[in-house]
Formats: C-alpha cells, structure tokens, sequence
C-alpha cells in the first residue's frame, strides 16, 4: 500500500503554532514532502520503558549500491529531532517507518 502523507508546518519569525502530531502508519509507513529544509520530531509516546524505532530510507546510492536504512532509536517517553536530510539522498519524499503508533510525528520546514 501507499505510505500515508505527513504535512508540513513553515516556520515563520513571528511564530508558528504547533501542528498536532501524527502517528506512524505501522502498516504502510508515512512520508513527508522534504526539500533539505525538513526536520522530523518524533516523539515516544510510551510512558514505560519500551524504546521504539524510526527506520528512515535512503534513495540514493553509492558507486552502485543501495545504503542500508537509517535506524534510530527513541527511549520510552523521549523525543529526538531529526533532520534535515538531503533530497539526493533521502528523495523529495522522505520516507519513515514507526515500529508502533506510539511514534508521534511533527514535520517542521526551516526557513
């Protein structure tokens, strides 16, 4: 199936409310518009102690070889900023993969 489309939030110097976030599509992944400007916040919604795991795909290659994908891990109740990602190497779309809807997502676009 398709992967489900995040939205991004501009920022802006006069401020910019915080959009609600999003959880991961667990079956089909999620994507967000990216233009090397784009941070992801992703957040650990689990209050225990179970961490949980973003897989981000590359799109590029290297002299001919796919890269592995990027996987980070997010301690239960914590949240990492992501980003940005180059569009040669991580595409326009880029791709995001939670290992459970306790991953919340907030793309955020740098001015």
């Amino acid at each position: 199936m398709a992967r489900t489309l995040i939205p991004v939030v501009d920022t802006s110097k006069a401020g910019t409310t915080m959009p609600a976030e999003v959880a991961a599509d667990v079956a089909n992944g999620n994507y967000v518009p990216n233009d090397g400007k784009t941070l992801v916040l992703a957040r650990n919604a689990n209050g225990a102690s179970t961490a949980r795991t973003v897989t981000i795909t590359l799109v590029g290659t290297i002299d001919g070889f796919a890269p592995a994908a990027r996987a980070i891990s997010i301690p239960a109740g914590a949240s990492k900023i992501l980003g940005p990602y180059e569009v040669v190497n991580y595409g326009s779309q880029l791709q995001l993969s939670g290992d459970n809807a306790e991953l919340k997502f907030t793309p955020i676009r740098m001015p």
